[in-house]
Formats: structure tokens, C-alpha cells, sequence
């Protein structure tokens, strides 16, 4: 199983390289459920340059964030509880708790990222906090996946015959 994921990133970086890392990066902040890190780690084990792949996804990853506010702000709660129904009343109080230190820690940690998106947009989030926390947060979240993924991905790589 782990092969088949290896070998469709690789067709994947092979294909579409620092463009697919967009997209996906972008879709995953409001909608996309597969996290970017899991995408970015095995690419840079394949040979992409870790600083660039963690800067495009970065880039990605803020205007697909920018994508979830506005959804959450215009489209409102009752669209974000069709799809994110279990998670809101737990992020809800994460903003009340921690404000806008919660996108942070989403951006950063393996916490479903695209929730705090649509929910900053539902609170009406400062959007240049919203926004600062997402570039921070995302950066060093990519930023480790990438230099890991280059560091051991060739090892896990032959590991697996890929």
C-alpha cells in the first residue's frame, strides 16, 4: 500500500512538479481532506528543492486559507456545519480560547487546517492576523516536512524498491 502511494507521488511530481504542489496545497486549506505535508515530504524525496517546494505551498496554502475565510464569511455557518458539522463547536472554542494563536497552531500542526479557515471567515477574524498566522504557521509546517522528506526520503525510498 505505502508503494502505491510512493509511486503515485512520484507519477504525480514527475507530471505536474511544483504546479500539482500548488493545487494541492491551495484545495487542502478549504476543502481537499489529504494534509499537504504528506504530499510535500515524498516530492522532496524525489528530488524537488525543499526551500522552493516549502515556499509554493506556502503561497498556495494562503490563498486556499484566503479561499476557506471568505467561504466561511459569506457562506456562513450553516454551510460549514454540512461539512465540517463535528469539528466547529471544538474550533469555536479554540478561537474564543486562544484567538488568533488557534489558526497558528492548526497551520502548524496536523489539525484539520481547512475547519480554521472557514471558521475565521465565520468569526470574522482579523484578516491580517488571519493571515500572518497562516503564513507562519504554514511555512514551518512545509518547511519540515520538505528538509525531511529530502533527508530520509531516498533512504524510504530504496527502502521500498521506488
Amino acid at each position: 500500500m505505502f508503494q502505491g502511494f510512493l509511486l503515485w507521488v512520484q507519477a504525480f511530481v514527475l507530471e505536474y512538479g511544483l504546479t500539482g504542489t500548488f493545487i494541492i496545497a491551495l484545495l487542502e486549506s478549504f476543502i481537499f481532506p489529504v494534509p499537504t505535508a504528506v504530499i510535500i515530504a515524498p516530492t522532496t524525496g524525489f528530488g524537488l528543492d525543499p526551500l522552493t517546494v516549502t515556499i509554493v505551498a506556502t503561497i498556495g496554502s494562503v490563498l486556499g486559507a484566503l479561499v476557506g475565510y471568505s467561504l466561511g464569511l459569506y457562506l456562513g455557518h450553516p454551510v460549514a456545519e454540512r461539512f465540517f458539522k463535528k469539528h466547529i463547536p471544538r474550533v469555536e472554542r479554540w478561537f474564543d480560547k486562544y484567538g488568533a494563536w488557534a489558526v497558528l497552531i492548526a497551520a502548524f500542526t496536523p489539525i484539520p487546517f481547512k475547519v480554521f479557515t472557514w471558521c475565521a471567515g465565520i468569526f470574522r477574524m482579523d484578516i491580517k492576523k488571519f493571515i500572518l498566522a497562516s503564513v507562519i504557521g504554514r511555512f514551518f509546517q512545509f518547511l519540515i516536512a520538505a528538509y525531511a522528506g529530502s533527508l530520509i526520503g531516498p533512504w524510504i525510498l530504496s527502502f521500498f524498491g521506488v
